[in-house]
């Protein structure tokens, strides 16, 4: 009885749910999951998976390849659903990873709108033979010095890493003596009589655990000084490398001579980058590469009998990145309006404009210029989601913008303003939109929201203001114990109090509520501020904070800020919506601090860092809640004064926990059977059952209340401003109002040959997960950075 008691309530419960789904206001069209590029072995049989999933519940979604609708007699479509393709790989693709026949993109739809994911490339993995023409090679060199056994490395995908026969003997790993480079040569440092003999190369796909061996044999002579001689190179710097911003690189310089030369690196027309460059063996190590590196680099090996110079040019690649993201508009019918996409990146990205998921063309109607879209009058077709992706040899990105047209007697935006109290200045804000709303008065004369009698609002703090850079500052607030109604988010405000026709202005992030910072940009250098917080609550009032102190915005403020960071020293897992930082700093600038910076994102997103401020120069450890379980996020740090921020730490990647109901029990629990006596007395059994019913209809009836006041809450509910799609609570993996939000994918597909050297030792499975990593986060992660299941610790920063 008490199980059919059950079942109606919970049929009555959803009865109220969905039969209330009518009053709901319009939900954001937007993806929880994008589908990622994957590595697959040429002519393999095993299908590839691409995963998809969007909201609202109600959301159409459905794959793209090759411009059109897949359907179950597509080629190669092994599994179709809405949220999941499979496809067998059968044809070649001559090792070109942006061929469009592995390309799969997911498509959303909501009544007329439709949005694309970022397109998931299924990336072959091959491994071709040695050159065979090569004959074998004859190599002399005086002992002491580096002695260099060469290895031109076939074309391979992921890139090969090499492996060499000495006498028979296995030289898998860097040690001591024998340092694999990335070029594939063998380096042997100090050299002696002994090393002389025969060295055989061979190619090592890890991904593949596939090899193939050179057809030719590298007779390493190593002789003893017999007389002086002049320095020559025995590995000659490369002309050129390219390498993606971001990773680490290596540029090789060998040389040979009588006594033993030194070698010394020089950068043309500039500086080695400080703290992040070594020199092992004459060859010059560069960690975390930035655009600025890149340049001519000089390698001068010499002794007293003269100098010989190498020189090799560093390209630095960039993959796309959108300078401003795209903003959501509500516009008059008739009026024109332009899509500005601003984007950078080497090569230079190319931009496509899409509406409604159709490519966007030149017409009289509308003007497509390289970067922006300008629409003259605009028309109710015009509507639904625009997409700007701008793509590169590495990746492809893309910003969204929602248009809404009014018609031409409705200037109103369908979005609600929320308005602030009545106890602000008169310069305050009218609403929370107030920037792009105006500042018109709601319906019955009255410019400010009736409050909700009855109904405690405890507002945020007074905000404290520091500088970032030119542009920028970070805003910091608290809430005081809150006992009244909780907080959904945040909203920042600030005015230029320097010009007093100035309005409020509001910034477009909803800022969750445990997050007590924020990082405002486009500021103006020398203009004064004032900002302040408004909290939106669960009914949807709101309530304004005090305002800060007048901010000046110094472009060279008096005091210097800090310029070497904190260094993470430790990473732990406290549950499975928080970890632990323990971090230590030095000042070796002699500059007082105020506080630090943390900056957090899912690993696998390609969005911007959450950002925590925490207050105390003697601080050493911070614990960031409210993440999602069993999820790997990205962790960096800055310390801070009002001058501005230091340079960031190094990245820690740490995973949290698992969710306690997913974890399996591995002890059973033993059940007790206990038997009871008949009793003499029947009555007992009767009373039972009266207080089982009674507890039950009890039950029922506070469900249906809670039931019902759910419903009402539900139909209270305001349609939030329009947002952008990369927003941060999508990009950081957040928990908000009870809903998961999944980090978007990106696809670098771009392999870095230099980062492969060091994961060759790691089983297939892993390898794979790891390059799918770089391909997606643009980190280089080295085998040493992975522990005994698999997981990623740690990785360098892109």
């Amino acid at each position: 009885m008490d199980h059919l008691l059950f079942s109606s309530v919970t049929v009555l419960c959803l009865m109220l749910h969905f039969g209330g789904a009518s009053f709901s206001e319009v939900q954001e069209l937007g993806f929880l999951e994008e589908p990622s590029s994957v590595l697959t072995a040429e002519g393999s049989n095993e299908p590839v998976t691409f995963r998809c999933s969007a909201k609202p519940k109600n959301v159409e979604t459905y794959w793209i390849h090759g411009g059109h609708p897949v359907t179950e007699d597509t080629p190669g479509v092994t599994k179709l659903t809405k949220h999941r393709l499979s496809v067998r790989i059968t044809s070649h693709t001559n090792g070109s990873l942006h061929h469009l026949d592995n390309s799969y993109q997911c498509a959303a739809r909501l009544g007329d709108s439709i949005m694309l994911s970022s397109p998931a490339t299924a990336i072959i993995a091959t491994l071709s033979h040695f050159d065979q023409q090569q004959k074998d090679i004859h190599v002399s060199v005086t002992e002491g010095n580096v002695a260099v056994v060469p290895c031109q490395l076939p074309p391979s995908v992921p890139t090969a890493v090499s492996e060499f026969l000495y006498n028979g003997s296995k030289i898998d790993k860097s040690t001591d003596r024998y340092h694999l480079m990335p070029s594939g040569d063998l380096h042997i440092a100090s050299s002696r009589v002994w090393d002389s003999g025969v060295y055989e190369c061979i190619a090592h796909n890890p991904f593949l655990q596939k090899r193939v061996s050179a057809p030719y044999k590298v007779y390493l002579t190593v002789h003893v000084p017999a007389a002086e001689e002049q320095p020559s190179f025995r590995s000659v710097p490369v002309k050129s490398i390219s390498v993606v911003t971001g990773s680490n690189v290596t540029l090789e310089c060998a040389a040979n001579g009588n006594p033993t030369p030194s070698i010394v690196w020089h950068k043309e027309g500039g500086h080695l980058p400080k703290r992040r460059c070594s020199l092992m063996l004459g060859n010059l190590e560069i960690v975390g590469v930035h655009p600025k590196d890149g340049g001519l680099y000089l390698c001068r090996a010499s002794n007293y009998l003269g100098p010989i110079v190498g020189k090799t040019e560093l390209v630095v690649l960039e993959p796309p990145h959108i300078v401003s993201p795209l903003e959501s508009h509500v516009v008059n019918h008739g009026r024109e309006i332009t899509l500005d996409c601003i984007v950078r990146g080497n090569p230079s990205p190319s931009v496509k404009w899409i509406h409604n998921g159709r490519k966007v063309h030149h017409t009289s109607h509308i003007a497509v210029h390289d970067t922006a879209i300008t629409i003259k009058k605009v028309t109710k077709h015009n509507g639904g989601i625009y997409q700007c992706f701008a793509s590169n040899s590495l990746r492809t990105i893309y910003s969204t913008s929602r248009i809404v047209v009014l018609a031409g007697n409705d200037t109103r935006p369908p979005s609600k303003s929320v308005y602030s109290d009545d106890n602000e200045e008169e310069n305050e804000p009218d609403s929370i939109n107030g920037a792009s709303e105006g500042s018109g008065k709601r319906k019955g004369g009255h410019g400010r929201r009736k409050k909700v009698k009855g109904v405690k609002l405890v507002p945020p703090s007074r905000p404290e203001i520091t500088r970032l850079s030119d542009d920028s500052v970070m805003v910091h607030w608290s809430v005081p114990q809150n006992d009244g109604l909780p907080i959904s988010f945040f909203k920042v405000q600030y005015r230029d109090v320097s010009n007093p026709h100035s309005k409020w202005m509001t910034v477009d992030t909803d800022v969750p509520p445990h997050i007590n910072s924020y990082a405002v940009t486009g500021l103006k250098a020398g203009a004064k501020y004032k900002f302040h917080i408004a909290a939106v609550y669960t009914n949807n009032d709101n309530k304004n904070g005090p305002n800060s102190i007048r901010f000046t915005l110094h472009k060279d403020p008096p005091k210097k800020r800090p310029i070497h960071g904190p260094k993470m020293q430790r990473v732990k897992a406290e549950s499975p919506s928080a970890i632990t930082l323990y971090w230590e700093y030095t000042d070796v600038d002699s500059i007082e601090i105020d506080g630090f910076y943390i900056y957090y994102r899912l690993t696998e997103s390609a969005g911007d860092y959450l950002k925590v401020a925490v207050s105390g120069a003697n601080t050493r450890s911070h614990t960031v809640s409210h993440l999602l379980p069993d999820t790997s996020y990205d962790i960096k740090m800055q310390c801070y004064n009002v001058a501005g921020a230091s340079e960031f730490s190094n990245i820690w990647t740490k995973k949290t926990l698992p969710s306690p109901h997913v974890v399996e029990k591995k002890t059973s629990e033993k059940r007790t059977v206990v038997q009871t006596e008949d009793t003499e007395d029947g009555n007992d059994f009767y009373i039972a059952i009266g207080v089982g019913l009674g507890v039950a209809l009890l039950v029922l009836g506070v469900l249906v209340a809670l039931c019902m006041l759910r419903h009402k809450q539900q139909q209270r509910r305001h349609v939030q401003s329009l947002s952008d799609h990369n927003s941060n609570l999508q990009q950081n993996g957040h928990v908000a109002n009870g809903d998961y939000f999944t980090a978007q994918s990106r696809i670098d597909i771009t392999l870095n040959p230099l980062d492969s050297v060091e994961l060759s030792e790691l089983p297939k499975e892993k390898y794979a997960a790891i390059i799918v990593t770089q391909l997606s986060n643009g980190h280089r992660v080295n085998s040493r950075d992975i522990n005994s299941d698999g997981a990623i610790v740690k990785a360098e920063n892109v």
